[in-house]
C-alpha cells in the first residue's frame, strides 16, 4: 500500500465526503440538480408577495387624497427631472398629467392590482400588469421615493417568471379545492412548458434577488465606511434626531439616551452589513443574520417611519430562509398554541 493511500484512510469520514461534495466532478451535477429539482424559497416568494403588495398599499392609500398633487397634473414641476431619468414614453401615458380622468382610472386600476397581489388571486397575470403600473406611476414624480421603490421595480421585473402563489394566496386554495396538488400545477408556466424549465426559472430568480439584496448590503456598507459618524458610532443617534422622520418622537428620544447602546446599534448594523455575503454561507449565521437585519429593518420603520423600503428589504431578507425552517417554525407554533389552548390536566 502506498503512502499517500494509507494517509487517505486515516483521514476522518467527514473530510473525505466533505472534499467529495465540493470536487469539481460532482459540484456541477449538484448546481443542475438543484436548479431543476424542486423550487426553493416557495414560503419565501409568497410572503415576498404579501410584503411588496403591503408596501405599495402604504404608499398609495394614505396619499389617495392627495394623488394629483402627488402624480396628477399637480406635480407637472418635477418633469423635467423625469425626463432626465429616460423613462419610456408609453410608460408615461398610463398616468397622464393633462387628463384626470384616465389618471384616475389608472389609480384605481393600480390600487385593486395591489390589493389583487396581496391576496393572491390570479398572480400569473396580476404580477406583469401590476409592473406595467407601478412603474408607470413612478414615472410621474421621481422625488417621492426613499430606495424602497426602486428595489421593488428591479425584483418585480424578476418575479413575474417565479412562483408567488404556492402558499399565503387565494390561488392556493382554490387549488387545494379543486384538489391539485403543487407540484402539478402550482407554477408560474402554462402547461405546454416543460416542468424543469419553470422550476429552473423560478430558481433562477431566486438567485437574482439574492444578488440584489447582496449588492445592496454591499455598496450601503461601503458607504457608510466612507462616513465618520458610522465609524464613531453616532450615525443611528444622528439619524433618528431629524425631526421630519418623528413618527413616535417619545421613542425616538427614548432610543437615543443611552450612548453605548446606540454606538453598539451603529456599529452592529455597518458590520452585519459588510459581512451579510459572508453570513449566508453557513446556516447558523445566515439566520442569525437574518434576524439581525429584519431588527434592524423593523426599527427603521417604526423609528423613522420608511415603512415601503423596510418592508421591501424584509421580503428580500426572508427569501433566504428555507421552506423547511419555516414548515419547522410552523409545526413548532402549532404545537405551542395546542398546548396554550388545550385544558389543564
Amino acid at each position: 500500500m502506498s503512502r499517500a493511500a494509507s494517509v487517505d484512510e486515516e483521514r476522518p469520514v467527514e473530510t473525505l465526503s466533505l472534499r467529495k461534495r465540493f470536487a469539481p466532478a460532482t459540484l456541477w451535477p449538484r448546481l443542475q440538480d438543484w436548479l431543476t429539482a424542486r423550487k426553493h424559497s416557495t414560503i419565501g416568494f409568497s410572503v415576498l408577495r404579501v410584503l411588496f403588495g403591503v408596501s405599495m398599499l402604504i404608499v398609495l392609500v394614505p396619499s389617495y387624497a392627495d394623488r394629483h398633487y402627488l402624480w396628477g397634473a399637480g406635480a407637472w414641476w418635477v418633469d423635467p427631472e423625469a425626463d432626465r431619468r429616460g423613462w419610456w414614453e408609453p410608460l408615461r401615458l398610463l398616468f397622464p398629467k393633462d387628463n384626470a380622468l384616465v389618471f384616475d382610472l389608472s389609480f384605481h386600476v393600480l390600487l385593486a392590482l395591489a390589493v389583487l397581489f396581496v391576496v393572491g388571486f390570479q398572480t400569473r397575470w396580476v404580477t406583469p400588469v401590476l409592473l406595467v403600473f407601478w412603474v408607470g406611476l413612478s414615472t410621474n414624480s421621481t422625488l417621492l421615493g426613499n430606495g424602497g421603490d426602486t428595489l421593488m421595480r428591479i425584483v418585480l421585473f424578476f418575479v413575474v417568471f417565479a412562483d408567488l402563489s404556492r402558499h399565503l394566496s387565494v390561488d392556493a386554495w382554490i387549488r387545494r379545492r379543486r384538489g391539485i396538488r403543487p407540484s402539478r400545477r402550482a407554477g408560474r408556466m402554462p402547461t405546454w412548458v416543460p416542468t424543469w424549465l419553470g422550476i429552473w426559472t423560478h430558481n433562477t430568480v431566486l438567485i437574482l434577488c439574492v444578488f440584489q439584496i447582496l449588492l445592496v448590503y454591499l455598496v450601503s456598507s461601503l458607504l457608510k465606511f466612507q462616513g465618520e459618524e458610522w465609524l464613531n458610532g453616532t450615525a443611528i443617534y444622528y439619524a433618528l434626531s431629524i425631526e421630519q422622520f418623528h413618527v413616535l418622537p417619545a421613542l425616538s428620544q427614548l432610543a437615543w439616551q443611552s450612548a453605548p447602546v446606540v454606538a453598539l446599534a451603529t456599529w452592529a448594523a455597518l458590520w452585519v452589513q459588510m459581512l451579510f455575503p459572508v453570513l449566508i454561507l453557513w446556516k447558523p449565521t445566515r439566520y442569525a443574520a437574518v434576524l439581525v437585519i429584519t431588527g434592524m429593518h423593523l426599527s427603521i420603520a417604526i423609528l423613522l417611519g420608511l415603512w415601503p423600503f423596510s418592508l421591501a428589504m424584509i421580503a428580500l431578507d426572508l427569501l433566504l430562509v428555507r421552506d423547511g425552517s419555516w414548515n419547522r417554525l410552523g409545526a413548532r407554533l402549532g404545537a405551542l398554541r395546542r398546548g396554550l389552548l388545550s385544558p389543564a390536566t
